[in-house]
C-alpha cells in the first residue's frame, strides 16, 4: 500500500511541476519548494522509458545569432539586471514581490514600466547604446543601472 502511495504522489508531483512550467508570463514567477513527502518519493524506481536523446543542427553563418532574454527580475525590493540588454529590445519585467514597483529611467521619456505586485509586463528597451539609471517611483531607495549595448 505504501507503494501505490508514493507512486500517487510521484505523479502529483510531477504534474504539478509541468503545469509550473506552462504557466510562465502569466503570473508570478519563483520557484515551488518542494514538500518534506517529494524528497522520500523521488527515490522510488521510475517505470517510464528514458526519452531518446536528440542533437540540434548545426547554426550556419547566414543565420542571425541567438539574442539573449532581457528579464529584469524584482524580488524583495531589489532589480535584478541583465548585465546589458540590446538597443531596442523588448525587456521583461517580473515582480515577484507582492507590492507594486516600477522600472523607470532617471532620464524623463526613456522607459517608465509599471508591474502590479506578482506580475509580469515588457517594455522597450531604449535605441541608444548607455548606461541608464533606474529607479522605482513608489519606493526610491531602489535603483539599479541598466545598460543597453
Amino acid at each position: 500500500m505504501n507503494l501505490r502511495r508514493t507512486m500517487l504522489r510521484v505523479a502529483v508531483v510531477a504534474a504539478a511541476a509541468s503545469l509550473t512550467g506552462c504557466g510562465a508570463g502569466s503570473g508570478p514567477s519563483g520557484s515551488v519548494p518542494a514538500s518534506p513527502s517529494t524528497s522520500a518519493a523521488s527515490t522510488a524506481p521510475s517505470s517510464a522509458p528514458a526519452a531518446p536523446a536528440t542533437s540540434a543542427p548545426a547554426a550556419t553563418s547566414s543565420e542571425p545569432a541567438a539574442v539573449e532574454e532581457a528579464v529584469i527580475t524584482i524580488r524583495e525590493f531589489q532589480y535584478e539586471l541583465p548585465a546589458s540588454v540590446a538597443p531596442g529590445a523588448t525587456v521583461t519585467v517580473v515582480n515577484e514581490d507582492a507590492a507594486p514597483h516600477t522600472v523607470t529611467a532617471g532620464s524623463e521619456g526613456d522607459f517608465d514600466a509599471v508591474a502590479a505586485g506578482g506580475e509580469t509586463i515588457t517594455f522597450t528597451a531604449p535605441e541608444e547604446p548607455g548606461e541608464y539609471p533606474v529607479i522605482c517611483t513608489y519606493h526610491p531607495q531602489m535603483s539599479a543601472t541598466l545598460v543597453v549595448r
